[in-house]
């Protein structure tokens, strides 16, 4: 009789600090500067531990003026996968210091945190999804500041896509009135099983602006999303679950102006399933 398992559990997480393109430079445009991934950490389908540290990391231009794109003082990013017997984890954390875009955006600390359980004996087995806490602290354009308060308990509820519907249908109408702008649900569709749909919401909760009365006539907030003249959007605590896979970017960025392009920063994805 063989020893071998009939099923095996296939890990899939990473972790990244901070990545982003620069297409858009003042007047020059089509340009393709790319700023490579800081710390990347990616689990083998087999699970173990992945980590990546960068420090003092700065891309530097010289045309069509000399400025610094992105600096950042610290990124620390680690997955780990862990067989344990009747149950499986994938913890996922990232850590940014001291991010800096464009001579303009700073962030002073960026934290990324949580773990997924999965029960291998359970008859119709859903992630288990907790959290240490995150935090997007120190977020400063020019001279206005902005406190960005999270709310972690959808995340909680991340599974997969029908467990935060589900979390969502069981709200009352004035947790709906406060909070119905962070969640976007893909409604059914004919054809589409329920856990193939695609639900989108934000751990925002809040952002307060502090600063400057002109300098804060530029910006504005729209529910989770900072619009900032002369600099782009701002987007913050944004989570995508599709099936069993949940990806979070703390930051996500549409520059534009004197200089355009996508970033991110404080991103990660879990997700796994028994296997033949």
């Amino acid at each position: 009789m063989s020893n071998y398992p009939s099923k095996y559990f296939r890990f899939s997480g990473h972790a990244l600090g901070v990545a982003a393109r620069f297409t858009q430079l003042d007047e020059m445009e089509n340009l393709n500067h790319v700023i490579p991934t800081l710390g990347a950490s990616v689990l083998a389908p087999t699970g173990g531990d992945a980590q990546a540290s960068v420090k003092d990391y700065a891309y530097t231009v010289d045309k069509p003026r000399k400025r610094t794109l992105l600096s950042v003082r610290k990124v620390e990013t680690a997955t780990h996968g862990r067989d344990l017997g009747k149950r499986f984890e994938t913890e996922v954390e990232a850590d940014v210091e001291e991010l800096r875009l464009v001579e303009k955006l700073n962030i002073g600390y960026i934290h990324l945190h949580f773990l997924s359980k999965f029960d291998s004996e359970a008859a119709n087995p859903v992630s288990v999804v907790t959290t240490k806490g995150s935090r997007i602290e120190g977020l400063q354009m020019g001279q206005v500041k902005a406190e960005v308060i999270l709310d972690e308990e959808p995340l909680l509820f991340s599974g997969n896509s029908e467990q935060l519907a589900e979390f969502y249908n069981k709200q009352k109408d004035d947790y709906r009135a406060k909070n119905g702008w962070r969640f976007a649900l893909d409604p059914a569709a004919e054809g589409k099983c329920k856990c193939c749909r695609e639900h989108k919401f934000s751990l925002v909760r809040e952002i307060r602006l502090s600063g400057p009365e002109p300098e804060k006539q530029k910006i504005s907030v729209d529910g989770y999303t900072i619009h900032w003249k002369g600099f782009g959007r701002i987007v913050l605590g944004e989570v995508h679950i599709k099936g069993n896979e949940r990806r979070v970017a703390l930051v996500r960025l549409a520059m534009g102006c004197d200089a355009g392009g996508p970033g991110t920063a404080g991103g990660g994805a879990s997700n796994g399933h028994l296997g033949n």
